[in-house]
């Protein structure tokens, strides 16, 4: 992704993890997100059997906004 795809996409209130996946953001691969998911390291909501990642503090962890 673009770092204007990026932006873009982290711009958006909720992401799926599949897209923050695809997104390369994280140095991680599908099994290290959904580990982190499981740790608590990345926040999500839970809807039913799916899972929204939350954008406010990934952006924040990852220094993009105080």
């Amino acid at each position: 992704m673009t770092p204007t795809e990026v932006q873009e996409l982290l711009s958006r209130p909720t992401i799926t993890p599949a897209e923050l996946i695809a997104s390369g953001i994280l140095p991680l691969k599908r099994n290290g997100i959904y580990d982190a998911i499981k740790r608590g390291d990345i926040e999500v909501i839970d809807l039913g059997h799916r899972k929204a990642v939350i954008t406010a503090p990934l952006r924040r962890k990852l220094g993009l906004e105080p």
